[in-house]
């Protein structure tokens, strides 16, 4: 168990409970607020009957360190009105669990001059009045609003820079607001966003789920605008960007109404594109400086985007064939999603700087020899891949650092591989593997491992695992996650090895 010092180290804590029943935690040692590179780390709990567990809320009272503490409006959380963060000296930042409302929660904090952040609840006029008590707010993201709320003009009171809102439907008080440089607005009523002309320092723009917006026409009032996120908004056309100079980030997404996405190609600014969601033809797109980029695939043939360092190619049926990703020499990372059939894997041999591959729910039938013969990639996550081997055993790989393989479908010649033991010597000659993940699968030995030498992390939960001797055997080996495994010999690892 960590000391009470170690959890006071703590500066960064956000936590959720996944789709798929596992409790998520992220957080840092670095304060967000004065390091903006700081390194936000993920912990996913494996284990079943943790999370079938719910966590209380007076539990994160223990980590006396935070600047941000983030809730998520998390159902399992049990909450309690003896909770205190009072004595947190450094809290900035709070979110709360599910259904809390400001005026259960208001209470918790010890210097309200200190809150600069807050997620919440509103269910009344008083409640939306407390927030003057926070007088240095400037980031406020509004989850739920009682329609009884109307007295919105009073967050004029606040130096308010961010503001996000969620089920607001009447918005006329937002013309008011013309120091904010960040606007979200997500499914709302409203039937145009008319107030949003007199918002001339925004910077960054988010709408979702604006069922009665026709028109964008009011960014052309945005001189600073640099980030525009649209999704499920019911507008016809992208004629009030063409040329927007400010424009870096673009993001569009299921705008069933948009039919034409030519205007993208001028932006001369832009940096990062992400379309998803547009079955209209494809058109091409001519991104000379744009270095992220996410597309439909049929998108594909027609992209000149050179500079591209992240590519994330989506959905397409028939096959994909990668040699057409030769017009992308600075690629680095490439993520492919629902792929019918992908070939000519070892194309990608050609892309020099292509060190980190993810493919997800995706075919492989053809080439699945070829993924692990790649000479460049270091980092292969393969997600509900389906993947077809003609030969029981791999050739050496002496590059591949980093492998995930989450619920894979295997078949050996046409064949299918029920039995995962069968299939893990295919992977025992990856000499320089430094971490590999397996998880929830009946993965029993671990033989196949003899020859990882590199190997430093080993997940593994949730399989049939009950000898972890061949691990001995490891020198690097530094962490292993084992739990959900009904191993009879962990203590043959000795105390260097952190066995979870």
């Amino acid at each position: 168990m960590p000391t009470e010092e170690e959890l006071a180290r703590l500066r960064f804590l956000t936590v959720e409970h996944s789709e798929n029943d596992q409790w998520k935690f992220t957080y840092s040692l670095s304060d967000p607020f004065s390091d903006e590179q700081a390194e936000k780390i993920t912990y996913i709990t494996q284990d079943k009957k943790l999370n079938s567990q719910r966590i209380d809320q007076r539990d994160f009272e223990a980590f006396t360190g935070l600047t941000a503490l983030d809730l998520t409006n998390t159902y399992e959380i049990s909450q309690t009105d003896q909770t205190t963060l009072a004595h947190m000296p450094g809290l900035k930042s709070y979110g709360g669990a599910f259904n809390e409302s400001f005026s259960t929660f208001s209470g918790y904090f010890g210097d309200k001059s200190k809150i600069t952040e807050l997620t919440t609840q509103l269910r009344s006029n008083q409640e939306l009045a407390l927030l003057l008590e926070l007088p240095n707010l400037n980031s406020l993201s509004i989850t739920y609003v009682d329609e009884s709320v109307t007295d919105f003009h009073l967050l004029n009171q606040l130096p308010i820079k961010s503001l996000s809102l969620t089920f607001v439907d009447e918005l006329g008080w937002l013309s008011s607001m013309t120091g904010l440089s960040s606007l979200s607005i997500h499914y709302s009523e409203a039937t145009d966003l008319q107030p949003l002309y007199a918002l001339t320092q925004l910077q960054e723009l988010q709408l979702s789920y604006l069922s009665n917006v026709k028109s964008i026409d009011f960014v052309q009032n945005m001189p600073a605008l640099q980030t525009l996120d649209i999704e499920n908004v019911n507008f016809s056309n992208l004629e009030h960007l063409t040329g927007k100079n400010s424009i870096t980030t673009l993001r569009l997404a299921s705008l069933s109404q948009l039919g034409s996405v030519k205007a993208i190609n001028s932006l001369p600014s832009l940096r990062e594109l992400t379309l998803s969601g547009y079955y209209e033809n494809a058109e091409a797109l001519t991104l000379p400086k744009v270095k992220r980029v996410e597309i439909p695939s049929s998108f594909l043939t027609g992209l000149e985007a050179a500079a591209t360092t992240s590519l994330t190619l989506r959905g397409g049926s028939g096959e994909l064939n990668l040699a057409a990703l030769g017009k992308f020499p600075k690629l680095e990372q490439l993520s492919l999603w629902e792929i019918d059939e992908i070939t000519q894997l070892g194309a990608l041999d050609s892309l020099s700087r292509l060190e980190t591959l993810n493919i997800y729910d995706s075919s492989l039938f053809k080439e699945s020899d070829a993924l692990f013969r790649l000479k460049q990639v270091k980092s292969l996550m393969c997600s509900e891949c389906r993947l077809n081997f003609e030969q029981k055993t791999a050739t050496e790989n002496s590059v591949l650092e980093h492998l995930i393989l989450e619920q894979p479908y295997f078949s050996i010649n046409n064949t299918s591989v029920t039995e995962v033991d069968q299939m893990m010597p295919y992977f025992a000659n990856m000499s320089a593997l430094r971490s590999f993940t397996l998880q929830d699968s009946n993965l029993a030995s671990l033989e196949f491992m003899s020859n990882w030498q590199a190997i430093e992390k080993l997940h593994l939960e949730n399989n049939a695992i009950s000898n972890i001797e061949p691990l001995s055997q490891l020198p690097d080996l530094q962490k292993v996650y084992l739990s959900g495994n009904s191993v009879q010999n962990k203590s043959v690892l000795g105390t260097d090895v952190h066995v979870y």
